[in-house]
């Protein structure tokens, strides 16, 4: 799979507790900024990864770079699911942060889903370089 032309990078960022697979949507032309992705929880993570892809390919359309990272004890990264911490991924939040402002440059974005979105929001303090902006998908606004 691609973006105009572009291959897709799926790869194990190197972390404090093992590793994170993440996947890179590298923008088409001269990047306008980058966003990192922060996945719902649970099985709304497995729910939405169609979804989710498909709209990192169209910000990757629009000249976003997109960085998908599943988080410590999710999906395919290190550690299991019970070991998850809410400290851990805040950790993950500002490597992936790093890692796209080191590789892409510019304005990085946060873009979370669900529990995702309150994570970016939580997370943003410990960012650097610090988010420009946030979209906030269908954020929990309520733990009942």
């Amino acid at each position: 799979m691609s973006v105009r032309g572009k291959p897709l990078e799926p790869f194990f960022l190197s972390a404090a507790h093992g590793e994170r697979f993440c996947i890179y949507y590298p923008a088409a032309g001269v990047p306008r900024g980058a966003m990192l992705y922060l996945h719902p929880f649970a099985e709304e993570m497995n729910k939405s990864r169609r979804m989710a892809a498909l709209q990192s390919r169209m910000f990757a359309e629009r000249g976003f770079a997109v960085l998908q990272i599943d988080l410590f004890g999710c999906g395919d990264s290190s550690g299991e699911f019970g070991e998850a911490r809410w400290e851990l991924w805040k950790e993950d939040v500002a490597l992936g942060v790093t890692w796209l402002g080191q590789r892409v440059g510019g304005d990085v974005c946060l873009w979370g889903l669900r529990l995702g979105a309150l994570l970016a929001l939580d997370a943003a303090v410990l960012c650097n370089p610090a988010p420009q902006g946030y979209v906030l998908w269908q954020p929990v606004v309520s733990g009942e």
